[in-house]
């Protein structure tokens, strides 16, 4: 019903499209119509880029505004500290601080008074030459005033009221330093102190720590400061406000943009005040008025500059209009132009992509069709799009009937182990979940739409986009009914052929124990060897059957494991008990590292075949080490898992046959492959118990450099699920 839908809506689509561009005035309305948008657009972008043009300049002009207000402001300060710098080295304020240390006797007093008079009159050419100061005045380190000029200023005898302001203070230890605004009184306005250390030489007399330092202050009106800011050419629309370490306005427009106060609030006030220097825009949250704001740090000063200009939208509007309204005309008209022959050189290339899609899915739907296998695809949602005929045939659904339908309704799979209950495997799912291609091989069933039950072979294989998200799944499958019954063929034939062989090698195997134990009569040397020789390859024919037998039993899935506490720690340390003498024979280290104290290496699963595995690698170890060699068993432990590493320093594995290295009866030739017998099913062996454990094995080699196995074990078995993956012997994962 979809389809159907999908089609008459495509094919209703392509008709109104051919109708619409086969008049020329149905094809200018079209053009009209295709073309309000564009022009629309480009004149958002022309007011845009023009707007961010405008903006960039008034923000280069700001910072110029700003670099030389900054400049300005620091060489005005400057020369006030430097006037009130060089004052301070005068003999005559070290005379007076010297004499204010005196006893109060006539003489001293008099010496004071004289001292006072000469410092009073060296300040009064201070306050000559810096008439814009108030006041020049020269203060003890307790605060109290020495000298003044003029004589007439009413400056507090004191500042000590009752502390010494932050200001005197770091005057005393040495530093430069400019007070914040001081408040207006009645006979004084607002003002800033600038205040220089007068450093002199105790006399011996003087008791131990008497300062050695006074402090000459010289006091600015903030008009002054008003003055050196009115001086500079800002423009008509720049405000420029001078703050102090308190963000009280030290100078500023008498009607500006922002009252003091709100001024000090600014967010640019406190990262210019911490040392920053910037600029962006600040809206005020009652007038919805938008100010750009250039700030920087006076820091000598512990001050602020700011730079505020309003932003009006409504200007940048006027702007490009009056500099780009030709310009959008030429655009209009050229994009008039190019939009009507792109319209008729789009609906042509239309009709050419529609005849090679619909020849391109002819040609697919014909090459599905004729491959042999069944061969289904699925959307990211499990939705079957693609169904050719074999796999119609093979599941009794009808090809047209199954698109668009999630695919486990038409595909009913079951997994069947022997001696195991049936699950239901989920292995598409599984492939786009995972992102790789999940085989079945064996065991797998099809459940057809009659009822009746198909042995099958499956391949899910994800399908990615350009980004490598997964969008879908590819599966082929195939009736397996014929391969099926010649694999249990083999089986029974291995298996009884096992069986037959074990009970007479056993008997060989015994009368060579008893041959060799001179149980029947003694033996020279050359019947020992021959003796030792027969007996070797017996063990060897042994071993063989029984790798045989227990691929046998798990290809049949009548391998069973019993479920107990297995302490692999334990069984580490019998291994490498037992294969001491082996790795003495080729003169091995064999060592296993010992673990945490605190670790716990036990595991719920078969203590016999998980021996097995440890047996086998550490077998593989000592055939493929040299000579002087090592192997290392070590084992490390999670709340979740246990992990076990066998390593040699051994001939190693070439990259190109590590995928190859659990297969079946695969042995890898290499220097030392021809030094002891070889079967080629320990590997495979080894992981399918791991698998059945639902474990894994990793491996990691260097060619020369030696080989690591690394065997991951959960401490408590999951149980089988109806979406885990097959057995081992039935189903395999490609990367």
């Amino acid at each position: 019903m979809w389809s159907a839908l999908r089609n008459a809506v495509s094919n209703r689509l392509e008709s109104l499209l051919r109708w619409l561009t086969a008049s020329v005035i149905r094809s200018t309305a079209i053009f009209v119509i295709l073309t309000f948008v564009p022009i629309l657009l480009l004149t958002y972008y022309i007011v845009a880029t023009s707007i961010r043009a405008s903006k960039a300049s008034a923000a280069a002009a700001d910072e110029q505004v700003e670099d030389f207000a900054s400049s300005l402001l620091k060489a005005n300060f400057r020369g006030e500290r430097e006037a009130l710098t060089g004052a301070a080295d005068e003999s005559a304020l070290d005379t007076v601080l010297i004499a204010g240390l005196a006893r109060h006797t006539p003489a001293a007093e008099r010496r004071q008074d004289a001292a006072t008079t000469r410092a009073a009159a060296s300040l009064a050419r201070l306050h000559q030459r810096r008439q814009e100061l108030l006041a020049v005045a020269l203060y003890r380190a307790d605060g109290d005033r020495l000298a003044i000029a003029p004589a007439d200023a009413p400056l507090p005898a004191t500042l000590a009221q009752p502390q010494l302001p932050d200001w005197f203070t770091r005057a005393l230890k040495g530093q430069t330093s400019t007070s914040p605004v001081l408040p207006p009184t009645d006979r004084l306005p607002r003002r800033l102190a600038f205040a220089v250390a007068v450093n002199f030489t105790l006399p011996r007399a003087a008791p131990a720590g008497t300062p050695s330092a006074g402090v000459l202050v010289g006091w600015l009106p903030t008009r002054a400061v008003d003055d050196w800011v009115s001086h500079i050419n800002s423009g008509p629309d720049r405000f420029l406000y001078v703050l102090d370490a308190e963000r009280q306005m030290v100078a500023g427009p008498a009607s500006g943009p922002f009252p003091p106060a709100a001024a000090g609030q600014l967010p640019a006030a406190a990262a210019a005040l911490a040392g920053r220097s910037g600029s962006g825009e600040f809206v005020t949250a009652i007038q919805l008025e938008s100010h750009a704001i250039t700030y920087a740090p006076l820091p000598e000063e512990h001050m602020a500059l700011l730079v505020v200009r309003p932003v009006r939208f409504g200007f940048y509007i006027y702007r490009v209009f009056y500099d780009k309204l030709a310009f959008i005309a030429v655009i209009i008209f050229l994009l008039a132009v190019a939009t009507g022959l792109l319209l008729r050189s789009a609906f042509r290339y239309y009709q050419r992509y529609n005849r090679e899609v619909e020849s391109g899915r002819a040609k697919t739907e014909a090459l599905l069709g004729s491959i042999g296998d069944g061969v289904f695809a699925v959307d990211s949602e499990g939705r079957i799009i693609e169904f050719n005929r074999a796999a119609a045939a093979l599941t009794g659904e009808a090809a047209a009937g199954v698109l668009h339908r999630p695919y486990d309704e038409v595909m009913e799979l079951s997994e069947e182990h022997p001696g195991q209950p049936a699950v239901r495997p989920d292995p598409v799912r599984r492939a786009m979940a995972q992102g790789r291609t999940f085989r079945f091989l064996r065991d797998l069933t099809l459940v057809r739409r009659d009822g009746t039950r198909l042995p099958i072979s499956f391949s899910a294989a994800p399908v990615h986009d350009e980004q490598g998200g997964v969008t879908g799944c590819v599966v082929v499958f195939s009736d397996a009914s014929q391969e099926r019954e010649v694999d249990r063929m083999k089986n029974e034939f291995i298996s009884i052929a096992s069986h037959q062989l074990r009970t007479p090698m056993s008997g060989v195997k015994g009368v060579l124990a008893l041959l060799l134990e001179e149980v029947l009569g003694p033996l020279n040397r050359d019947q020992q060897q021959y003796l030792r020789r027969a007996y070797e390859s017996n063990e060897r024919l042994i071993a063989l059957v029984n790798d045989l037998l227990n691929v046998s039993r798990l290809e049949q899935g009548s391998l069973l494991l019993r479920t107990e506490d297995v302490d692999l720690a334990a069984l580490l340390r019998t291994l490498t008990a037992e294969f001491q003498p082996r790795a003495a024979r080729y003169r091995q280290d064999l060592l296993l590292e010992p673990p945490d104290a605190a670790a716990n290496a036990h595991v719920q699963g078969d203590a016999v075949r998980l021996r097995e595995v440890f047996a086998n690698l550490v077998d593989n170890a000592i055939k493929y080490t040299p000579e002087g060699g090592g192997i290392r068993l070590a084992w490390s432990a999670s709340p979740e898992q246990v992990a076990v590493e066998v390593s040699d320093n051994g001939v190693g594995i070439p990259a190109d046959k590590v995928a190859g290295l659990f297969q079946k009866f695969n042995r890898i030739q290499n220097p030392l492959s021809g030094r002891e017998f070889g079967t080629g099913l320990g590997l495979y062996f080894a992981r399918s118990v791991v698998e059945l454990h639902h474990g894994r094995i990793e491996v990691a080699s260097l060619p020369g450099q030696g080989t690591t196995f690394r065997v991951i074990l959960p401490r408590q078995p999951l149980p089988f699920a109806a979406d885990e993956a097959a057995a081992p012997a039935t189903a395999a994962q490609e990367p």
